[in-house]
């Protein structure tokens, strides 16, 4: 598992040593135009329609669990998302409540794109650069989370001319609810490089939360890869439901 999670240990290296004295603004920075060209691709691809695949991988507690599920925007509401392995009675209590999360956190086909890249880089300040990359920092400014409790990291790509990634991390331990506190949090998204003139795709995702809930340490983490991504037509009734 260390290796799993030695990216953003080494990003945290990275960016201690390559840090700048004074922080420039990112649309300030040479790579401004790289950057919203990143993000004009990402909107200009908002309405298109994906099918995909999604490889998870979770552990909480004694409870690990392992599923191949299959995205279609096609499909009616409530059957978009499809089980490819295990079957539904070898997925367990645990299992079955994994794929239920699934299926509600993602209800439309867009989290394959950056999600409000051109907000992060209008507040984002240079954090490190190298020949090969450039790394932003913003605030994360969020309801349900309190005010400079985490922040977000922008990695471009310069010689590719897109975001590689962007990582989710806590500043400091925080209260989701009353009754909950996250002690620690990095969530990390991995983009493969465009083709073809398209948009970057979310390729994998990396987190790890950890904390007391209810009286009871926690600590949750969870891996997922995108594959065989598919531009498709949806109805336009059916593609706000």
């Amino acid at each position: 598992m260390i290796r799993a999670f030695r990216p953003a240990i080494l990003l945290s290296v990275f960016l201690l040593l390559n840090s700048p004295v004074n922080a420039e603004k990112a649309l300030e920075h040479h790579t401004a135009a790289m950057l919203v060209a990143a993000a004009e691709k990402a909107a200009a691809h908002a309405e298109h329609h994906y099918a995909f695949t999604v490889d998870h991988w979770s552990k909480e507690g004694d409870n690990e669990i392992t599923a191949k599920v299959r995205f279609d925007p096609r499909g009616n509401k409530g059957e978009r998302w499809t089980l490819l392995e295990p079957s539904h009675d070898d997925l367990g209590k645990a299992g079955r409540k994994a794929l239920k999360a699934i299926e509600n956190a993602e209800t439309e086909d867009h989290p394959l794109l950056y999600d409000r890249l051109d907000e992060m880089i209008e507040e984002a300040e240079l954090a490190g650069e190298t020949e090969a990359e450039a790394v932003f920092v913003a605030q994360v400014d969020e309801d349900g989370f309190p005010k400079d409790a985490l922040e977000v990291f922008i990695t471009l790509d310069k010689a590719g001319g897109y975001i590689s990634r962007i990582d989710v991390k806590s500043k400091k331990p925080f209260k989701p609810m009353p009754i909950a506190k996250v002690e620690h949090l990095v969530q990390t998204q991995f983009f493969a490089a465009p083709h073809d003139g398209g948009p970057a795709f979310l390729d994998r995702t990396e987190g790890i939360v950890s904390g007391e809930a209810m009286f009871r340490d926690f600590k949750s983490e969870t891996r997922q890869t995108f594959s065989d991504i598919e531009l498709v037509e949806v109805e336009t009734d059916r593609a706000g439901e």
